[in-house]
């Protein structure tokens, strides 16, 4: 059945460095994090780490190839007791996040996840394979967390900076590769070393507003300084959740008609909710019995609120 997907509303671009072995991910988002979340309401904590978890999908999504959905999970006893967004490899995003008291005011990122764990999962289409990486929930931010995941998972040092508010969110990662061999490669990695460590606190200190905001040149500027980059053509990044009029119709019918008329003398319509993007579908009696009307269309459209 065919997915809801909205419009473009976002970029990401990838970068390296010319002389070194550094190669990195700049990612924008506007209207597709303002899309994930039009039937969803968060307290301003929780959508801005929710913001900074989907730009993490990206651009973990966009250190691999392969054809599938990666899955960015975390999981505690803080205020935010689960959150998951996922990403495809054509960088097509979703998320959710379920959350208890306490985050309407001021609160750290401790206290938003509490103790807990970190999953990433992959599953890729063409290999019909899963793959999952686990790292606790230690650090002053989920950027910090993600870094250790890929020093520990991955064996890459990696640099990450996440920002996210109501409108629009941003990031970007840098990531150490493996120089080459001999000694040709041990004096290029020992200089690449110092540029690695030249590179720590521009990528610590890039203003929130500049990542979430600024085009990827504006950024790259920060953090490359002087040194020369190669930046490479965007790609779209877009809002799609699997939810369907044709997917809850098929879920109602399967409840079977006397429990369907039952819902609808008691509440007048029936409302199932996505639980990942919270858009309503709303059957009235009429969209009702047409489900259970012999060679009923199950995508035919339906009421919305």
């Amino acid at each position: 059945m065919a997915e809801a997907v909205a419009g473009d509303g976002g970029e990401l671009r990838r970068f390296i460095f010319e002389r070194h072995p550094v190669r990195g991910f700049c990612i924008r988002l506007d209207g597709a994090w303002r899309e994930l979340r039009s039937h969803q309401r968060y307290p301003a904590p929780v959508e801005a780490l929710l913001g900074e978890a989907v730009t993490a999908s990206l651009l973990l999504a966009a250190t691999l190839k392969f054809q599938g959905t990666l899955t960015l999970q975390l999981a505690g006893d803080g205020i935010v007791n689960l959150l998951v967004a996922q990403c495809t490899h054509e960088f097509a995003i979703r998320a959710v996040a379920r959350f208890g008291e306490g985050a309407d005011g001021p609160v750290s990122f401790q206290q938003l996840v509490g103790n807990g764990r970190l999953t990433v999962t992959i599953e890729a289409e063409e290999r019909a394979s899963r793959y999952q990486g686990i790292v606790a929930l230690e650090g002053a931010s989920l950027a910090a967390c993600l870094e250790n995941y890929f020093l520990t998972s991955e064996q890459l040092p990696t640099l990450i900076a996440l920002a996210a508010d109501t409108d629009s969110a941003g990031g970007v990662l840098l990531q150490k590769l493996p120089a080459a061999t001999g000694a040709q490669g041990e004096a290029l990695a020992a200089v690449s070393q110092d540029v690695w460590e030249e590179l720590q606190p521009r990528v610590a200190t890039l203003d929130a507003a500049l990542l979430r905001q600024a085009p990827a040149e504006q950024v790259l500027q920060h953090v490359c300084g002087q040194h020369d980059c190669r930046l490479f053509h965007s790609e779209p990044v877009r809002f799609a959740c699997r939810c369907s009029e044709g997917r809850v119709a098929g879920l109602l019918r399967s409840i079977g008609p006397e429990e369907m008329r039952s819902i609808l003398a008691e509440q007048g319509a029936v409302t199932v909710t996505c639980e990942f993007c919270g858009r309503p579908f709303r059957f009235d009696a009429i969209d009702v019995e047409r489900l259970f009307t012999e060679g009923a269309n199950p995508d035919a459209p339906h009421s919305l609120n």
